[in-house]
């Protein structure tokens, strides 16, 4: 029986640009550089200790590796406290990210990474 999600794969152009674009503009604090038989990957998250993580790999290396292998980027949904404040961290970053929106049972925003992939966040209430 599965038990959690552990990481998400994340195929991209530039595996440097998108770690320094997590790091730098998004704030995670999880960078991990992984070296496997001449392919690079990265591990990034939130924090040190999330329970899932992004593993960024070389989309080109991955298709010649496993030709006719779904490459896009997954729907992803994140959770923030003080949505808003994230939102305006992220445009003064340089982040294309959209405005936030009530949806009546949820607030949420997208943003583009440095590839024009989309992710959403949507707010969750800090635990007391």
């Amino acid at each position: 029986m599965i038990q959690s999600i552990g990481q998400v794969m994340l195929y991209v152009e530039d595996i440097d640009a998108s770690a320094v674009f997590w790091k730098d503009k998004i704030g995670f604090k999880r960078v991990e550089k992984q070296v496997q038989g001449g392919q690079v990957s990265y591990i990034v998250s939130p924090t040190e200790s999330s329970d899932v993580q992004f593993v960024l790999h070389n989309k080109a290396e991955v298709a010649k590796l496993n030709p006719g292998m779904n490459l896009g980027t997954p729907s992803i949904l994140m959770n923030a406290i003080h949505l808003e404040e994230l939102q305006e961290k992220l445009v003064s970053k340089g982040v294309q990210a959209n405005p936030v929106i009530d949806m009546g049972f949820m607030k949420v925003f997208n943003f583009a990474d440095n590839e024009g992939n989309y992710f959403a966040v949507r707010e969750v209430k800090e635990e007391k």
